[in-house]
């Protein structure tokens, strides 16, 4: 079993690819856009510098904007916007966003927002866009997710502002000061869990998952304080009974190396297990990592997979039977930097697969569906499962050889429609934010 492996060795390796806002507050609200369409159907992208929100939780809501067939959201110059899939326009919801989180309904949106290096975490009211400040911090945050009854938040605050996090030690650098916090939304109460960050609620509300802070110095590492060694923890939502059913070493030698870090818990539709990731390091001139997953009761473990990189997003399917896997490989033999390192994948978690370890080959659990799609920064489920939303690199078309560079490294892309096991087939819209988080919301 991997958890008794001492190092991990690849045989072979493809490589593919607070203060609040300073802005005044408006004294109305935004009505939804219907921008005008460019030559191949898609709105023309323009959001106000000073998207008008009403900032004032006492101010009077406007009917509900919200259009039917559902929405995707994400943040566009700065600001988030929702695009319609059915009225094929966009509207602007919240200004200086550099992430948010929609409640389990969909209609109350969580929003980090950043000002001179400062984050405050904000309510927006989906339809009405008004916000409500939930108190003033003085931290960064990240990592915001909801409890499944809405009713509360939880995310990690850092002293130290890393803003992407999309590298081993970025993560590291903001993961070792920060601390896991549970805040309720009625009372805007706030209660530390624990050092750590990466939190993710259980779907029934009862545990907290997040992976502690590394507490180990890794020599190798360019940034060598506390980068390695950490743990999987998880507690009850009343800070009680508490266990660690991984632990990554800090890859020292022994019989239970499990690598220099674990992060990016995510939990099983029916709150029974995790899927996780093992940073095993440098390995052939490339970081390598494992996709796990760790019954959440008895700690059994079971390989799902590898990938060279970071994992930058890890999303399970609405039918919980697939997870998709985003990820950044910014060690790229071929030199390649921007787009070029992105890389996203679908697998299904009832097949097996054969990998290839030094001690030799092992049965992974799940297969990829149709193929690993490079390029594809961030993505969002389908509703129903059967495909997903991805962002991909401006003026992508299908065709386009992985192993070409295609440069445009810092442009904004374009969200395709992803059909399960083909090719992205629709474009719908442009102008999304490098890095951008990307919602589907009914």
């Amino acid at each position: 079993m991997l958890r008794y492996m001492t190092s991990i060795w690849v045989i072979v390796l493809l490589c593919v690819s607070c203060a609040a806002p300073t802005a005044s507050t408006p004294s109305s609200t935004a009505a939804a856009d219907t921008p005008t369409l460019t030559s191949d159907g898609m709105p023309t992208i323009v959001v106000p510098t000073d998207t008008a929100v009403a900032e004032s939780p006492s101010a009077s809501p406007v009917p509900a904007t919200i259009p039917e067939g559902g929405e995707l959201l994400f943040i566009q110059n700065g600001s988030l916007v929702a695009y319609s899939l059915r009225q094929n326009s966009i509207r602007p919801i919240v200004s200086d966003a550099v992430d948010f989180a929609p409640s389990p309904d969909g209609m109350t949106i969580a929003v980090i927002r950043r000002n001179q290096d400062v984050d405050t975490l904000w309510l927006v009211d989906r339809a009405s866009v008004a916000l409500t400040q939930l108190g003033d911090q003085t931290r960064t945050i990240a990592d915001v997710s909801w409890t499944p009854d809405g009713n509360g938040l939880v995310y990690a605050s850092s002293e130290t502002l890393v803003p992407q996090r999309t590298t081993w030690l970025e993560w590291a650098r903001f993961c070792r000061s920060a601390t896991v916090m549970y805040l309720t939304v009625a009372d805007k109460k706030e209660i530390a869990f624990g050092a750590g960050c990466d939190p993710v609620v259980a779907p029934d509300g009862r545990r907290l998952a997040y992976v502690t802070r590394p507490s180990r110095s890794d020599a190798s590492a360019a940034d060598p304080d506390n980068t390695a060694g950490n743990m999987l923890h998880l507690v009850n939502m009343q800070g009680e009974n508490g266990w660690n059913p991984v632990t990554a070493n800090g890859g020292e030698p022994g019989e239970a190396t499990q690598g220099l870090v674990v992060y990016r818990p995510r939990w099983s539709q029916d709150g029974k297990s995790l899927i996780y990731h093992v940073f095993i390091g440098m390995r052939v001139e490339v970081d390598i990592n494992l996709i796990m997953r760790v019954d959440a009761y008895d700690g059994t473990q079971t390989l799902l997979g590898d990938f060279a990189g970071w994992a930058r997003q890890t999303t399970l399917a609405p039918r919980g039977d697939m997870y998709a896997i985003t990820t950044q490989n910014t060690g790229d033999a071929r030199g390649f930097t921007g787009w070029d390192v992105w890389s996203t994948a679908v697998y299904t978690l009832d097949s097996t697969r054969e990998i290839f370890l030094p001690e030799g080959s092992f049965n992974a659990t799940g297969t990829v569906v149709g193929e690993s799609l490079a390029r594809a920064q961030r993505f969002a489920w389908q509703p129903d499962g059967q495909g997903l939303a991805v962002v991909l690199p401006p003026e992508w078309s299908p065709g386009i050889p992985p192993n070409e560079e295609y440069g445009r490294t810092n442009d904004p892309g374009d969200i395709w429609l992803w059909p399960l096991g083909q090719q992205p087939a629709q474009a719908l819209v442009r102008g999304v934010d490098q890095q951008s988080a990307l919602v589907w919301v009914p």
